[in-house]
């Protein structure tokens, strides 16, 4: 584990801090944790460079020393952080000399004979670590991150935006209400650019489909087809029938029964309507509930129907009749007025 790093406060090229570990590693080793920490191992590519750590770095009598950003490539010394050839050099005496014929990397002396000079040595011994840092100031836009790089730092565009300085922002095609519906956007850069929002939503009796907001996305895209809105068609009751019928129904938008048809098995009768149609406010065309009776059961429900009509309408006949007789029965007698004045004696002497 790599030990705790002490920082080296330099300020150099607008603002760039040192750090070195106490624990050792290969130059590999070292890159990859420098790179991990902080933005690469150090480039020591001027005398500015090499005072500082020439007056900061702990001084050590003997090996191992720190590892620096150097590394020959293609036989040619070059800085590892931005891939450039060495132009500065401060080699110890007799430096580099490939002693081993494997020495490829670069170590920086803190001994007293030495201190601050270089000496090649092969990437595979293990040294003390020197990172480098930028430090990002707070002077990059809303519309900006900031890249740190060897020795400097630069502002770059964040996606959905471009230009010079970032002024240009993404924008999506615009959007329109669908028909019977309405639509209202919202952003921060405008209606129908990066990261505004459009909604929709649609008038009585219409259904919407589709997503119900839209948002622009930095490719300058939608993240979703527009919506429409549809006529709603309401669920109807499921229809009752009895007696081992069969009822065929078509589906309509959103799985919702739209027609039926009834068939009864052979040897019955439909006793109903054969065909309904789900109305859009809920309700079925034609009444129900549905029967399928057999033709046996039907002739004997008709028969039986006949019997109960006839037996009534006996049963009025004479209850009609009776009430006649008796009308006739009660009536008052009636004399004729001219009869019974024949009848009358005359008054007075004969």
């Amino acid at each position: 584990m790599v030990g705790t790093p002490t920082l080296l406060s330099f300020h150099f090229s607008k603002q760039n801090c040192f750090y070195l570990s106490s624990e050792t590693m290969t130059w590999n080793e070292t890159r990859k944790w420098c790179q991990t920490e902080y933005t690469d191992v150090v480039m020591v590519h001027n005398e500015n460079v090499t005072r500082f750590l020439e007056k900061n770095l702990p001084e050590k009598s003997s090996s191992p020393y720190y590892w620096i950003g150097m590394k020959k490539i293609n036989d040619i010394w070059t800085w590892a952080a931005n891939g450039q050839s060495v132009d500065y050099g401060n080699w110890a005496p007799n430096e580099p000399n490939n002693n081993k014929a494997d020495e490829n990397c670069v170590e920086l002396y803190t001994n007293t004979n030495n201190k601050g000079k270089w000496n090649d040595d092969s990437c595979e011994h293990k040294k003390h670590p020197i990172c480098q840092k930028a430090q990002c100031p707070n002077n990059c836009t809303d519309r900006q991150y900031c890249v740190e790089q060897v020795n400097d730092f630069t502002c770059v565009c964040k996606t959905g935006f471009s230009g010079p300085v970032c002024e240009t922002v993404v924008s999506c095609e615009p959007l329109s209400a669908p028909p019977h519906g309405w639509m209202q956007c919202s952003g921060l850069y405008g209606n129908h650019s990066l990261n505004s929002n459009c909604t929709f939503s649609c008038a009585g009796g219409y259904k919407l489909n589709g997503k119900a907001e839209l948002k622009c996305n930095s490719s300058g895209a939608w993240n979703a087809p527009p919506p429409s809105c549809a006529g709603a068609i309401s669920e109807c009751f499921p229809i009752l029938l009895f007696g081992g019928g069969l009822l065929n129904c078509t589906e309509g938008h959103d799985s919702i029964r739209s027609a039926c048809r009834v068939q009864c098995p052979p040897g019955h009768l439909l006793l109903g309507f054969a065909e309904f149609t789900c109305r859009a406010d809920g309700t079925w065309e034609s009444s129900f509930p549905l029967m399928c009776a057999s033709y046996v059961h039907f002739l004997i429900a008709l028969l039986a129907s006949v019997v109960i009509s006839v037996f009534c309408g006996c049963l009025f006949c004479c209850s009609n009749c009776r009430r006649s007789k008796k009308a006739v029965r009660t009536r008052p007698e009636t004399v004729n007025p001219a009869f019974e004045a024949e009848l009358t004696p005359l008054e007075g002497p004969l």
